[in-house]
């Protein structure tokens, strides 16, 4: 495949008369399920000397500029000893599977979010006809799992600097998945809430499993595919893409404060070494392109917005090849991206180094999707992308 991506093949099937389904009026099409799941982690992370703590607006800024320095070491070159995970974490997730099942509902999508939001990004409590990612999903037949990553929403908040590292969440990423595919996700877990009833959700076990993320969240699941290439049989990787100017975007570029004296009422529990974008402006710059947004959704971009973490940053580096996933791997993306293209990503796109990793995958389908930014759920043509995605599974026999 060409560097120009598909703007116009798989955005025609969004306007086909076959993919213009009719919205649903009624919301007793789903059965979702909350949970405090427990998930054993054993990983390996690594202490990062030098990095500025972060305990106020001051230090997280500071923390930027030294990061950002050209004369300061890298973040690999301030290790100084590995840091052994061995502990079980309370992670926050939400199941709903289709009311009436069909020949998808085992087919189960596990959504990871990007930084700086939880699990509502998939399921938008605005407009969610339009915005919901969990109801254009299962409308489609699919179950779906979405989950707060370690240290935002309601699932734990652990050291910052140590412990929520990027080899932490993929374990339990991985964790969550070999839940689902053994059938134990409901059993081993706490239910908080029920919506819609039971009847399937209690013995749900997933037959095939689709890996669905966003950004930092995408980046996760190259990462556990590199270790774990069984664990989906198929993924779809929005706000990430291997281009030419990947990379060039660093945080010297968009602001933070500490979480905790940004807002001591939503983030008072949060401790030292978490921050937060600081101001709606830094969430459009990075998030949103102009004309392609109702200013309803930065606004609510703003108000679920979640802290991130200096040993997410440190613990960060290229993505690594992942010979072993042999299944179908869809890369979407807004085609002005600020943060993953530098704000344009039309005739950036580099197949070969994305072929070299992923050298085993059934099919790779890069997509464009127009005049959005890096926030693809909150976008005035999210529901259009979501014809896109959905429908490439079903290409593909999922």
């Amino acid at each position: 495949m060409s560097n120009l991506l598909h703007l116009a093949s798989l955005g025609a099937l969004a306007l086909s008369p076959m993919a213009a389904a009719a919205p649903s009026t009624h919301t007793n099409f789903k059965q979702c399920v909350q949970l405090q799941v427990p998930v054993p982690v054993v990983a390996t992370n690594y202490h990062y000397t030098m990095m500025p703590q972060v305990d106020s607006n001051i230090d997280a800024i500071d923390w930027t500029v030294n990061v950002t320095t050209w004369s300061s070491k890298p973040a690999k070159d301030r290790i100084s000893g590995p840091v052994p995970v061995d502990r079980t974490f309370s992670i926050s997730a939400q199941l709903c599977v289709p009311s009436e099942t069909g020949d998808k509902a085992e087919i189960l999508q596990i959504a990871t979010p990007g930084l700086g939001f939880d699990k509502r990004y998939w399921d938008a409590e605005i407009k969610p006809e339009e915005y919901s990612y969990v109801d254009a999903a299962v409308k489609k037949g699919y179950s779906i799992l979405t989950y707060d990553r370690l240290g935002t929403g309601k699932s734990d908040k652990p050291d910052a600097y140590d412990i929520v590292q990027i080899p932490t969440e993929v374990e339990v990423l991985a964790g969550l998945t070999r839940l689902a595919r053994s059938g134990e996700l409901i059993s081993s877990s706490k239910v908080l809430s029920t919506a819609g009833g039971k009847t399937t959700i209690p013995d749900f076990k997933a037959s095939k499993i689709v890996q669905v993320g966003h950004s930092f969240g995408s980046f996760l699941i190259t990462s556990m595919l590199t270790l774990y290439g069984d664990l989906a049989d198929g993924a779809i990787l929005t706000a990430f893409l291997i281009n030419t100017q990947l990379g060039k975007i660093d945080v010297l570029h968009y602001d933070h404060e500490f979480a905790r004296q940004h807002d001591p009422v939503r983030f008072g529990e949060y401790p030292s070494g978490y921050f937060v974008l600081n101001t709606e402006s830094c969430i459009q710059k990075l998030f949103f392109r102009k004309g392609a947004f109702e200013p309803k959704m930065l606004t609510y971009a703003e108000k679920i917005k979640q802290p991130e973490t200096v040993g997410e940053y440190a613990s960060e580096g290229p993505p690594s090849p992942a010979p072993e996933f042999k299944g179908p791997i869809h890369f979407f993306n807004g085609e002005f991206d600020n943060f993953v293209c530098l704000g344009d990503c039309r005739d950036t796109y580099l197949e070969e180094e994305t072929r070299n990793m992923y050298p085993g995958a059934s099919d790779i389908y890069p997509y464009l999707q127009p005049n959005t930014g890096h926030a693809l759920t909150l976008a005035t043509n999210a529901s259009a992308g979501y014809e896109v995605m959905l429908q490439y599974l079903d290409s593909q026999g999922l």
